[in-house]
């Protein structure tokens, strides 16, 4: 029972500090020099595989423009879990990352962002790894009049003491466009190595969102998700607030 909710534990702790919500994955925006950004993030979901588990998540990011085009990220988390009558809720591991460009090819931006954990959520009550885990993101993003576009290939070291799988594969790709202005609204599909050892299945998910600006400097989002394989929540409801300052 404890691998189910160390999956849906980690689908938010290691790798869920995400720059332009409701994304899985990011985008190759930049904030800009000595630019702040806060942004809160809140996710509920269900997942039905073995046996009914709900999860609350939030985090809490912020982001700093270091350069002109450098960003350094850092996060926390809090995660809160039910099933079979039992339930835990607490702190999470906490990450730290750097996002910065290394080329433009045919009107893309392709960016890295390397990131690692502290592993303060408590390993015993299933809200956290107990070791810190290391993960490289490689993006691609473009624009193209109201569309935006961005792939991720991720590879996460994740470097655990509960016996779950240590080598983990994400992707995902995704489209954005304005819709209205101030408006827009987003689609993606992501798909990840599971990281309970014994399943023969990988979680695959697509998220569609909806992203509001009422000012330059605020933005507000909502996005469902929906599982697509036996592995993933079955369904998911994302909220976030973005500040930058």
């Amino acid at each position: 029972m404890k691998r189910i909710f160390f999956a849906a534990v980690f689908a938010l702790s290691c790798t869920e500090a995400r720059a332009f919500h409701p994304l899985i994955g990011e985008d190759t925006a930049f904030l800009g020099k000595d630019v702040k950004q806060a942004e809160l993030g809140f996710e509920h979901a269900v997942s039905r595989a073995g046996a009914d588990t709900y999860s609350n998540s939030g985090s809490a990011e912020f982001s700093y423009g270091l350069f002109e085009r450098v960003d350094v990220l850092l996060s926390a988390g809090w995660h809160g879990w039910t099933s079979l009558g039992l339930s835990e809720s607490g702190l999470s591991d906490v990450s730290l990352e750097v996002k910065f460009p290394v080329a433009e090819k045919a009107g893309w931006t392709l960016a890295l962002k390397p990131g690692f954990s502290l592993p303060a959520g408590d390993e015993s009550r299933s809200l956290g790894a107990g070791e810190g885990g290391v993960w490289l993101y490689g993006i691609a993003g473009r624009q193209a009049g109201p569309w935006q576009f961005y792939l991720n290939a991720v590879y996460l070291l994740n470097r655990n003491s509960v016996n779950e799988e240590e080598n983990i594969f994400r992707g995902s790709a995704a489209a954005v466009r304005e819709v209205l202005p101030k408006v827009m609204v987003s689609a993606e599909l992501g798909a990840g190595t599971n990281k309970d050892k014994s399943s023969a299945s990988h979680p695959v998910s697509g998220v569609l969102g909806l992203i509001w600006s009422p000012y330059p400097t605020l933005d507000l989002d909502a996005g469902f998700k929906a599982g697509l394989t036996d592995s993933a929540d079955d369904v998911g409801l994302l909220l976030g607030l973005t500040l930058r300052m």
